[in-house]
C-alpha cells in the first residue's frame, strides 16, 4: 500500500507532508501498541502530523473494524447532512470516496440521488455494481473519515477535488493544539496520521479554488459564485443539533430509488448473462 515509506531518519521528517513548511516535534505516541513514533507540528499550516508513515502496510492489514463502533450512526448522520446539502445545491451526481462498505452510497441512491462509491481498501456490500460513475463530473463529492488517512496529502487530495465537483463535503477532527491524549489520534490503529488545522483548510480551499464553510465537524467547499444567504443555510444544516433533527425527518422520506436500483440491476444481469 505505502510500501514507499520506509523508517525515516531525522532529516526526512522536518518537512510538512502538505504544505512543505518546518516541522516542530510535538510529542511521541506508541502506534499499534509497538511503534513508538513522532508527532511534529508545522510551522506554516499549523497541522499536526506523525513521521513518515512507514508502518501502514501493518495498520491496514489488521481487522480494526471492531474498534469503529460508532460506523452506523456516523452513516446515518452523514445520511442526513449529504440529503440537505444536495437539495440545498441541486445536486444529481455524487462520488463518495473512501466509501467503505457503502451504505451511505445506498442510502443516498435510496432517495434518488445517484450516488457511486470508490474505495480502495473495503469492498461496498451495500452498493455493488455501484463503484463505476455512469457520469463523467459529479456535482457533489465526498470524503467522510479519510483526510486523517492520507500519507502525502498534498497529492492524496488531488484523488478528490480532481473532479472539480461544484460542491465538496468533507468531515476530519479539526487540530487546535491538543495534546498526545486527543482521541482522534487512535493510535492503536494506526491509519490517522494527518490531522489539518482550520488554517490548512483555508488554504485547501484556496488551493483548489472553493469557498469555505465549516460547520458541525464538516467541511464544505463550494465553487463558484454561491450568495451569502445560501452560505449561512448551509451552515445551519450541518450544524450538529440541526442533523440530529433532520435525521428522523430524512427516515421518513420516499425511498424511490430502491426499486429503480433493483430493476437496473436485472437489467444489467441481463446484459451479462
Amino acid at each position: 500500500m505505502q510500501d514507499q515509506y520506509l523508517k525515516p531518519t531525522a532529516s526526512t521528517a522536518q518537512q510538512c507532508r502538505l504544505c512543505r513548511g518546518t516541522l516542530r516535534p510535538m510529542f511521541k505516541s506508541v502506534l499499534l501498541k509497538k511503534y513508538e513514533i513522532e508527532y511534529f507540528k508545522c510551522a506554516e499550516c499549523y497541522s499536526l502530523q506523525t513521521e513518515a508513515p512507514y508502518w501502514l502496510d501493518e495498520a491496514y492489514g489488521e481487522n480494526l473494524s471492531n474498534l469503529d463502533t460508532g460506523a452506523a450512526q456516523r452513516n446515518i448522520h452523514n445520511w442526513a447532512a449529504c440529503y440537505v446539502i444536495s437539495k440545498l445545491f441541486g445536486v444529481k451526481n455524487v462520488i463518495d470516496m473512501g466509501g467503505g462498505d457503502g451504505l451511505l452510497c445506498r442510502l443516498l441512491r435510496d432517495h434518488g440521488i445517484n450516488c457511486y462509491v470508490k474505495d480502495r481498501y473495503a469492498s461496498p456490500s451495500y452498493a455493488q455494481g455501484f463503484t463505476e460513475p455512469n457520469f463523467d463530473t459529479p456535482d457533489l463529492v465526498l470524503g467522510f473519515e479519510v483526510l486523517e488517512h492520507f500519507a502525502s496529502p498534498a497529492q492524496d487530495l488531488n484523488d478528490i477535488f480532481k473532479y472539480n465537483s461544484r460542491v465538496v463535503l468533507l468531515s476530519t477532527e479539526l487540530y487546535a493544539a491538543q495534546t498526545k491524549e486527543w482521541w482522534y489520534l487512535t493510535p492503536d490503529s494506526g491509519q490517522h496520521i494527518f490531522f489539518y488545522s482550520q488554517q490548512a483548510i483555508m488554504l485547501i480551499a484556496k488551493q483548489y479554488g472553493y469557498s469555505l464553510v465549516v460547520s458541525g465537524g464538516f467541511i464544505l467547499f463550494i465553487r463558484g459564485d454561491v450568495s451569502p444567504v445560501k452560505k449561512i443555510i448551509a451552515r445551519f444544516l450541518l450544524k450538529a443539533r440541526i442533523c440530529r433533527l433532520l435525521k428522523p425527518l430524512v427516515v421518513m422520506l420516499p425511498c424511490p430509488g430502491v426499486g429503480s436500483d433493483h430493476a437496473l440491476q436485472i437489467e444489467k444481469t441481463k446484459e451479462t448473462s
